[in-house]
């Protein structure tokens, strides 16, 4: 498109060139008049029509993957801004968290053995975390007309990573194919447990005012840092009535999304036989078993936009390549990686300069510093044993480093899918 545009200056350069050659003033004057109302129309309108027959070929090369780019951040509490259209915590209490009484927490206690305080963000490195997630105790502080002391420890917080394993789901539910979500904060949030509280607590106490002293690892503990994506969870009813379908089996739902914006992709979340979804501008049409008018639980995935206004703690991060003819070329044709250079491409289409730089692979049996972030995805199918490690090999550039190793992570798990072959993982060095 460059050189189409550099052209374009090319041809109007040279244009008044000629009429700068012509000595004559009324032949400079008609022959101006030409080329402005006849030759350079009927060459812009053919440029016009170049540039609306490419974009028909990029639309047609594959669906609009952008549409499905989910953005994950974290940003404090008393930051959370309400009206954001954009991004949503993932989840509600997150906000505004519930406070218990000791004669709550003791009956939740009796039931499950064990009690999340509060929920915490641990900035650190990846090989840190292991360590800190430990099964030590630490020492904790109510102060309540008086200080009660408690053990605490520290353990993964998994529903963060549930959620994503859902909306996973959904993709397959409705036919998208997954893109790994690259959300590297999930990995870092701990959840703050107790097996058993002070005798002498009064039952009726709310436990508002805690100090835990975790010791070493008191820098890195961040308290009321709140998950947000781009996902947001609706109800909607339908519109109307179903109507029949000719096989006689299946019906057509109207759903209207006028009051959320046709901009926006939707994921439907339906257990009675869905067989078809789709979008028709402000309409969403499913054709399912079901007979009858119902609501229906949808997922919103709101297309981000760069906002100078609003304040996050850290970098979002995004899980969809930059798009052009080239990718979805090679998504259509499903065409293979088989080249260092291509692969180098692959990896450099996130984006991701400004954390870690990529340096270059190997096939060899050394330990990787990475996890999956599709750890769900289960392979039926290869034995894993015996597989050949393949390995990408990344420096970190100097932004937010502690975050280095999770970013290798996420482009390890979608090498991981390009070659199921091997075992990918990442190393920094």
């Amino acid at each position: 498109m460059n050189s189409l545009n550099n052209h374009i200056e090319e041809m109007k350069q040279l244009i008044r060139s000629e009429i700068q050659s012509i000595n004559s003033l009324e032949e400079r004057v008609i022959f101006k008049e030409l080329m402005e109302g006849v030759f350079l129309s009927l060459y812009e309108t053919n440029v016009q029509m170049y540039r609306a027959l490419e974009q028909r070929v990029m639309d047609d090369l594959s669906y609009d993957i952008n549409r499905y780019e989910i953005c994950t951040g974290l940003v404090e509490r008393r930051f959370y801004d309400h009206s954001n259209h954009i991004m949503a915590a993932m989840f509600e209490e997150d906000i505004t968290p519930l406070a218990y009484t000791a004669s709550e927490i003791r009956a939740i206690l009796k039931e499950k053995g064990e009690f999340c305080l509060t929920t915490v963000f641990l900035k650190c490195d990846a090989l840190k975390i292991t360590s800190v997630l430990s099964d030590k105790t630490y020492t904790g502080v109510i102060r309540d007309l008086g200080e009660y002391k408690i053990n605490v420890r520290l353990s993964p917080s998994h529903k963060y990573l549930d959620k994503v394993e859902y909306l996973y789901h959904l993709f397959l539910k409705n036919g998208i194919p997954w893109q790994t979500v690259n959300c590297p904060y999930l990995y870092k949030m701990a959840d703050v447990v107790i097996t058993g509280l002070p005798e002498d607590l009064p039952d009726g106490r709310l436990l508002t005012d805690l100090f835990i002293d975790f010791e070493e690892y008191n820098s890195i503990v961040n308290y009321d840092m709140v998950p947000i994506w781009n996902v947001w969870d609706l109800v909607i009813d339908s519109v109307g009535f179903p109507i029949a379908c000719e096989d006689h089996e299946n019906y057509e739902h109207v759903i209207s999304i006028n009051e959320y914006g046709a901009e926006h992709a939707y994921l439907i979340d339906e257990k009675s036989g869905i067989k078809k979804i789709r979008q028709n501008g402000e309409k969403l049409l499913v054709t399912g078993k079901t007979s009858k008018s119902q609501k229906w639980n949808i997922y919103a995935i709101r297309r981000s936009q760069e906002s100078k206004i609003d304040r996050y703690a850290y970098p979002l991060m995004v899980n969809i390549r930059k798009d052009g003819f080239t990718e979805r070329y090679q998504k259509k044709c499903g065409q293979m990686i088989k080249t260092r250079g291509e692969l180098e491409r692959f990896i450099r289409g996130f984006g991701l300069e400004e954390y870690i730089e990529y340096q270059d692979c190997s096939l060899e049996n050394v330990e990787n510093e990475t996890y999956s972030m599709n750890s769900f995805m289960e392979d039926e199918i290869r034995e894993r044993e015996g597989s050949k490690k393949f390995i990408l090999y990344f420096q970190a550039s100097g932004k937010e480093q502690w975050l280095s190793r999770d970013l290798v992570s996420f482009i390890a798990s979608e090498v991981q899918e390009l070659y199921p072959e091997y075992q990918c993982g990442g190393k920094l060095v």
